[in-house]
């Protein structure tokens, strides 16, 4: 962590973001939305003070918890020391480059969403960052109106890692889906666990080893009319091996469920990534999920996907379906879509969906139509924490 020591150095032209005619509008917008329901952590990082505190004032009014800090290393020291969802940080940092900061933050702390803040001459390796695996990006100086709706956004993406219903205990579901089900229930999750239905028997999860889970799984159901599994602390898994790796498991043990009963997985919502509860969510509705990820992983292309549904559009209809006015921001999902082979393009011609993308489209449509209250068939929940340090 060397590159991080030393104090930062003031920008020597500090660009503003807001002045108080603009911050009053901020004050004015309607509160209703989605990203106002649920208040954010957010780290801003930044050498300007003035930014800083403006911008913290912003999203205090926004009913966000943020702390702002003027370098890449004291953005490290505060992450080490607390939790946040977000950070927005300026891609020069005094002496060191946003980009290595979004590097590390991208390899010790996936879970949180970066959002990074251009001027006009750096937009070009803001659009890099996209590719990098930064959120999004906010060009300074930057308006009030942005402001909120990246906050939008956020407050969608961080909603995957959540079902809309209570944690549940994983030990009382497999036990409850035993005795009222008829299952006999396979739980693999993390010890130590106590168990006293008899048709529930137990696997240590071991994150290390998740071609055991597959096996273990085979071996139990195969021989059995009536079976069910339940994996817990999925996140684990998510943590220690690529996504693509995860959803073809839980596909594969899907498939050895066939016809013999449910598939239910649970995670630590404070503990996964947003694509990796994404990751999760599709693997339980769509057999082809991993074929989609990396392009529903992104609410702007989620929303480009589905106004797609309805037709071809131009270029200038997607942006209108993001919500965007940055059209290097809109091409760049536009391009990660047609990459993707889910989004067809040619000169003259509008985007439209491919067959891919229509399979997209039904996944997105069963994701948004989970239900995760019934009592059988395949679900994803909430696992209520263990009583365990912060990983």
């Amino acid at each position: 962590m060397d590159r991080y020591a030393g104090e930062s150095r003031r920008l020597k032209t500090p660009e503003r973001v807001f002045n108080a005619p603009l911050f009053g509008l901020l004050r004015g917008l309607p509160l209703d939305t989605e990203a106002g329901e649920r208040g954010m952590r957010v780290l801003l990082v930044d050498d300007d003070s003035d930014f800083r505190q403006e911008l913290s004032d912003l999203l205090g009014a926004r009913g966000h918890a943020v702390s702002g800090v003027p370098s890449a290393h004291h953005a490290v020291t505060a992450l080490e020391r607390e939790e946040f969802d977000a950070m927005f940080t300026d891609i020069k940092t005094g002496r060191q480059s946003g980009m290595e900061l979004l590097a590390v933050t991208r390899q010790r702390w996936p879970r949180l969403l970066v959002v990074m803040l251009a001027g006009k001459a750096t937009v070009e390796t803001a659009v890099q960052a996209l590719q990098l695996g930064a959120f999004d990006y906010l060009r300074k100086p930057v308006r009030p109106d942005q402001v909120q709706r990246v906050l939008e956004l956020i407050s969608q993406q961080l909603a995957l890692t959540r079902v809309g219903a209570k944690p549940l205990d994983p030990v009382k579901y497999a036990s409850a889906l035993a005795a009222e089900g008829g299952y006999e229930v396979l739980l693999i999750s993390p010890p130590p666990v106590h168990i006293a239905e008899e048709k529930v028997s137990h696997l240590p999860l071991d994150p290390e080893n998740p071609s055991q889970i597959q096996h273990a799984v085979e071996g139990f159901v195969t021989p059995k009319e009536r079976a069910g599994v339940v994996l817990a602390a999925v996140e684990e898994l998510l943590a220690r091996h690529r996504e693509e790796d995860i959803v073809s498991l839980l596909e594969e043990i899907r498939a050895i469920l066939q016809g013999k009963g449910p598939l239910a997985v649970g995670y630590d919502p404070d503990k996964i990534t947003a694509t990796g509860a994404l990751a999760v969510r599709s693997s339980i509705v769509s057999a082809d999920a991993h074929a989609t990820l990396e392009s529903l992983s992104n609410p702007i292309r989620r929303l480009v996907l589905r106004r797609l549904a309805g037709g071809p559009i131009s270029f200038m209809q997607a942006m209108q379906a993001a919500h965007l006015d940055d059209t290097s921001k809109i091409s760049f999902h536009l391009r990660k879509l047609t990459e993707s082979g889910l989004v067809a393009h040619s000169a003259g011609e509008r985007y439209h969906l491919t067959p891919r993308g229509k399979g997209a489209i039904e996944v997105l449509g069963s994701i948004d139509e989970l239900d995760a209250g019934k009592e059988s068939g395949n679900r994803v929940f909430l696992s209520q924490p263990r009583k365990s340090g912060r990983g």
